[in-house]
């Protein structure tokens, strides 16, 4: 009678340790199988409603492609993840993909949300340039934005005390979950110039003497005549010095944004044209309204221009995209004498 006690209870734990050993080699296989990708045929977006059951998501993962074993996925979910804290929405998968992975998107609920409709302000972009990628886009007609960007209440709504919304469309790529209108679409761009404008900034440009718009008008005609950050306190200090002295400021680049229908070939008779208010070869001082959509780089250089005694600069005849910088008439003369012979040839 001992004897057969003595081996049901040697039987019931070799049980146990073989039960132990079970489990734990189990757990051991999951937590491997964890780290095992699974490819997608395809992008897999998978809708997570509130109150789906685990079993329910694991056959869903299955059925996309996300998951190759949906047994081995709830149970590695119920010992080593936290199914209540997954949150419910739309989910995307694209490429390689993990449980893990699957699990701490959901978790920290990385939600997909469908773009339908993206559009890209490139620095320097005129509010008309704005509009017509806009109406390309079929975000509405030119009559539609022409008359909000005219209107004072919205220009008003969006914090705007100018005559238009010229430079305050901030340059960025703008995506949206929801096709906008021509109103939804600009009060973006106009959030965003507001989001990015540092801390201050009107503080900062009042104790120099210039207004908001008037800042961002100087700020558009350095992003306009430069690409370089390097360059931009350079054009900062030339332009300061100029305003400062009571100088035509000679942007050519205002005096384009002036004339009506521009072909891109700019004249003699541009550059004489008195009538156009933007000809800053013969009116002194900024122009009436920016010219463009200045970057978050060329408003800083506002406040920041170099101190090196420049006066003027022209192209660089060896590297069109930079600039050569002279303190007087005769040097900055005799480098405009060397682009000219440069574009001859």
């Amino acid at each position: 009678m001992l004897r057969a006690i003595k081996f049901l209870i040697a039987c019931v734990v070799l049980a146990a340790v073989i039960a132990v050993a079970v489990v734990y080699w189990g757990k051991q296989r999951l937590s491997e199988w964890s780290h095992t990708v699974v490819v997608p045929d395809e992008v897999a977006v998978i809708d997570f409603p509130r109150g789906t059951k685990l079993a329910e998501l694991a056959e869903l993962l299955e059925a996309s492609n996300v998951v190759d074993e949906p047994l081995y996925f709830r149970a590695w979910v119920r010992f080593f993840s936290s199914y209540q804290k997954f949150q419910a929405g739309m989910y995307r998968f694209e490429g390689p993909v993990s449980p893990q992975e699957i699990a701490r998107k959901m978790i920290e609920g990385d939600i997909y949300i469908p773009v339908v409709l993206q559009f890209t302000i490139p620095e320097g972009f005129t509010q008309k340039q704005v509009i017509e990628r806009l109406v390309e886009l079929k975000v509405g007609s030119i009559e539609d934005f022409e008359k909000l960007v005219n209107d004072k209440a919205f220009l008003t709504e969006v914090g705007i005390d100018a005559s238009s919304l010229e430079g305050f469309l901030y340059p960025a790529t703008y995506q949206f979950s929801e096709f906008p209108g021509p109103r939804e679409a600009l009060t973006s761009a106009v959030t965003t110039f507001w989001s990015k404008l540092p801390q201050g900034y009107e503080n900062s440009v009042r104790d120099l003497g210039l207004s908001l718009v008037e800042a961002v008008t100087f700020a558009s005609l350095i992003e306009l005549e430069t690409r370089l950050d390097e360059e931009r306190p350079l054009v900062s200090e030339v332009i300061w010095t100029r305003l400062k002295r009571g100088m035509p400021l000679g942007i050519d680049a205002a005096i384009i944004y002036g004339i009506k229908d521009y072909t891109g070939d700019l004249k003699f008779r541009h550059l004489k044209d008195s009538s156009n208010p933007y000809n800053t070869r013969i009116h002194a001082g900024l122009p009436p309204t920016p010219i463009g959509s200045p970057s978050l780089a060329s408003l800083q250089a506002v406040l920041t221009p170099s101190s090196q005694g420049n006066l003027y600069y022209v192209l660089d005849p060896e590297d069109g995209s930079r600039h050569i910088f002279s303190k007087t008439l005769r040097e900055h003369n005799r480098h405009v004498r060397k682009l000219v012979r440069h574009r001859r040839k």
